[in-house]
């Protein structure tokens, strides 16, 4: 066994290259970011068994499939309890991912080179490493969503095979246990495309047969009807009540769009006023326009290539419909990362556009890209120069209770501090302080002193001024801020929402009851 796997590493020096490269910038200072509001979710569940999770989720079930959960429900038993060790589900799911690149590209061009090269483009994005490092579903949701369409491809462009039909099946039920929304993009995609194919008569698996097995997928995701039921019926989430099926402004749309593209490209870490680097993506993605439609008037592209294409369209323009309707109250911002499964198919894409470009310009506008990565890289890693702040807060906030915390004092449990929160930093943060849930804290002694964790927000709740939030009948004794936003993008952000907005995202409050 170990003979084979030397002589196959020998004989893929590059792709384990690649995937060490990947692996070392997935997991590097993994730890050095603390979990913000979402991810905060996951650490609720840590302290159950798996068997306890799967009972208590199934009578009191998040907003989001189980999956990704039970996954990181089994590490916890495993690895020590850090960081890394809720995030280490979904790098390694980004660590699979840029294999299942390098694959699924190998497949589409033939060429190892290319194959490479999306890997690596794939694996050196400060953003593929963001939602990568994330404690939440999205990596695992696009490492099956891929999956899905890559047994698709298969069974679409190469002609049926037994082994790719089960494969897909497989891989589309673990989807829709992992995340809704790319479980729905993958089915309305296979399932337009397979109609296509039957329309042509080109289709390589029956009708009967593909009904079969999508029906046998449904009654295997059945339990998740009623994991929906009941959130919004049982437990009454607002959230469902925001649903607008007509949708924001077009011009809403058509950004959401194109903020896709530039999230793959350039990241959570590069302004347009990094100017150097922002000409640099833009020359790239120039190139990419004018690869694609070099390669067609060179009739250069084979079909299997344009079925990638087709899918990295698709995959982004459902995903902006969707949260346009599912969820209009969210910034566009935010959605590259709900259809993360478009992020390494367009990383596909753009290697397939240049490469379809004299050599001289091709290595040119590869050399650019590599540029605009490595700076969004060291960003990242520096916690600096991001769009969101949200995800780049560091543990400052938290070594000022530690420092400065007294026995007796209270620590605020809200949606910025959860109980798992709490728990999971109360021995190295918090050993000292005593928690007040949102029913106590009216109902504290007189002086008594509070912790308070607030965030601010221009979202559905607009939150200019952390102080805003303080609760009712306590006055503040300390503030410590954390997280500022860049002055420029700060002043751009204001201009475009015609109203103030904050400068620090995170604000930690010490309160006293009057």
């Amino acid at each position: 066994m170990w003979l084979r796997i030397k002589n196959w590493c020998s004989l893929n020096k590059f792709l384990v290259a690649l995937l060490i490269l990947s692996a070392f910038l997935l997991f590097y200072r993994i730890s050095y970011r603390t979990f913000w509001g979402d991810e905060m979710a996951v650490l609720d569940y840590l302290k159950e068994s798996p068997r306890e999770f799967l009972v208590n989720y199934w009578n009191k079930p998040d907003n989001h499939p189980p999956l990704y959960y039970f996954l990181v429900v089994l590490v916890s038993k495993i690895l020590p309890w850090n960081e890394f060790m809720v995030r280490f589900v979904s790098a390694v799911s980004g660590l699979a991912t840029v294999y299942l690149v390098y694959i699924f590209s190998f497949r589409v061009s033939g060429q190892k080179k290319l194959a490479l090269l999306a890997g690596l483009f794939t694996a050196v994005s400060s953003y593929f490493v963001l939602i990568s490092q994330m404690a939440r579903y999205h990596s695992l949701a696009a490492l099956f969503s891929l999956l899905t369409f890559y047994f698709f491809y298969q069974l679409f462009v190469e002609g049926y095979s037994k082994r790719a039909w089960y494969l897909f099946l497989v891989s589309l039920v673990a989807t829709g246990y992992t995340d809704y929304p790319h479980c729905f993009y993958v089915v309305v995609i296979v399932n337009t495309f397979y109609l296509y194919s039957l329309i042509k008569r080109k289709a390589s698996v029956s009708f009967l047969k593909w009904v079969g097995g999508q029906l046998a997928a449904v009654v295997l995701l059945s339990p998740l009807a009623w994991m929906i039921y009941n959130r919004i019926a049982v437990q009454g989430d607002g959230g469902w009540d925001k649903i607008n099926l007509l949708a924001n402004s077009w011009v809403h749309i058509v950004m959401a769009i194109f903020f896709h593209i530039y999230s793959f490209l350039f990241g959570e870490n590069v302004f347009p006023w990094n100017y150097f680097f922002f000409l640099s993506g833009v020359a790239v993605l120039l190139g990419v326009l004018f690869g694609f439609i070099y390669g067609l008037r060179k009739k250069s592209w084979t079909s299997s290539q344009l079925f990638v294409v087709a899918l990295s369209v698709f995959t982004v323009v459902l995903n902006t419909f969707f949260m346009n309707m599912a969820n209009p109250r969210y910034n566009f911002i935010v959605y590259p990362k709900f259809g993360f499964v478009a992020f390494p198919l367009w990383v596909m894409v753009f290697v397939l556009c240049l490469s379809k470009l004299p050599d001289k310009i091709r290595i040119a506008l590869f050399s650019l890209w590599a540029v605009v990565a490595i700076f969004g890289l060291y960003n990242f890693y520096q916690a600096t120069n991001y769009l969101n702040p949200s995800y780049f807060r560091t543990f400052e906030s938290f070594e000022y209770i530690r420092d400065h915390a007294k026995e007796g004092e209270y620590f605020a449990i809200s949606p910025h501090a959860g109980p798992g929160f709490f728990e999971f930093y109360k021995g190295k943060y918090f050993n000292s302080l005593k928690t007040a849930d949102w029913k106590q804290i009216p109902i504290l002694e007189k002086q008594a002193r509070l912790w308070y964790f607030s965030a601010g927000s221009e979202g559905a709740e607009t939150t200019f001024d952390p102080s805003m939030v303080v609760p009712e009948g306590y006055k503040i004794l300390e503030q410590f801020d954390s997280v500022p936003l860049d002055p420029t993008f700060k002043k751009v952000k204001e201009k475009v929402l015609g109203r103030p907005g904050y400068t620090y995202k995170y604000s930690l409050f010490l309160l006293e009851k009057i």
